[in-house]
């Protein structure tokens, strides 16, 4: 005999009753139905919580890449604009070397990856990720170098400037320009006495001209001492530095001339006289190259 209930359903209005009969099979089966359902929807729920959870969370990562693709653009452009700037200062830099007369090694050109903006971030079939991972790194190694470059270059600058303010030092303390006006009489190097008409060697060149013309110094440089020097009468010697001394000789006396002043080229520093062992009023003129004595007309260029 099988098992099943009976339901009654009663109306008010006519009094009716109506049965139904339900087995147990039929309750069981409704049963697992509507736990079935309820499952799902639980599981459901707690998967469409989820599904909101990652929505949200690539929502903040996709947000987080946009930024970071933003500030790669960026410092992909800041660092073109140091490569255009690193440009000019190696043409900077071989500029002072032409000038400088010094040759340089110009350190390895470096490849830039800056500049490519948008465009350059898209490129390639690199995964967007990927593209921004190997252009960061790429980035942050070209920083590197050009740090290194900028250091390189700095040192060059600081050498090649000072390289060309000694070479403008020692051009203003080399002499280059005539001490006085007037024509040479006797030159450099052996030649008859005009005293005993034996053959001595003259240490520097005669430069024949009227009493008290002006002597002009011809480089920068110190007057270290003016006396009366016998034969030489009243002798002037000024040193210039780096190893470079001038000579004056024969001078009118004077009280101006002051031993330790600084002068420049183009200074009026005495005047020709007839002083000492002289035939005739002239300037004896001589040049000493680490104390060794040279062809003065070889620093007289104009």
């Amino acid at each position: 005999m099988r098992l099943h209930w009976t339901i009654l359903v009663v109306s008010k209005e006519n009094e009716g009753i109506r049965k139904f009969k339900i087995s147990a099979v039929s309750i069981i089966l409704a049963v697992l139905i509507v736990s079935g359902l309820a499952g799902f929807s639980a599981i459901a729920g707690y998967e469409l919580y989820n599904l909101r959870t990652d929505l949200s969370r690539i929502a903040l990562i996709k947000e987080r890449n946009e930024e970071q693709s933003r500030q790669i653009e960026t410092l992909s452009e800041k660092v073109a604009t140091l490569d255009e700037e690193m440009i000019v200062l190696r043409g900077f830099n071989r500029y002072l070397s032409g000038i400088a007369k010094v040759d340089i090694d110009a350190p390895e050109e470096i490849i830039g990856v800056g500049g490519g903006g948008a465009n350059s971030l898209a490129a390639g079939k690199n995964t967007p990720v990927l593209t921004e991972k190997i252009l960061t790194r790429n980035l942050h190694a070209h920083i590197k170098q050009l740090s290194d470059d900028i250091s390189i270059e700095k040192e060059v600058s600081t050498e090649l400037l000072a390289q060309i303010e000694r070479q403008r030092s020692l051009m203003a303390h080399t002499p280059s320009s005539w001490p006085t006006r007037g024509w040479i009489t006797s030159s450099f190097g052996w030649r008859e006495s005009p005293f005993t008409g034996k053959k001595e060697f003259h240490k520097g060149i005669d430069i024949a001209s009227r009493k008290g013309t002006p002597i002009y110094v011809p480089a920068d440089g110190i007057i270290t001492s003016y006396r009366n020097n016998g034969a030489y009468g009243n002798l002037l010697v000024i040193n210039h530095g780096y190893g470079i001394v001038t000579r004056y000789a024969h001078l009118m006396e004077s009280n101006e001339i002051e031993v330790g002043k600084r002068v420049r080229k183009g200074d009026k520093v005495a005047h020709i006289g007839n002083t000492g062992r002289s035939t005739g009023s002239h300037l004896h003129y001589e040049v000493l190259i680490n104390g060794i004595h040279v062809n003065p007309q070889r620093y007289m260029l104009k």
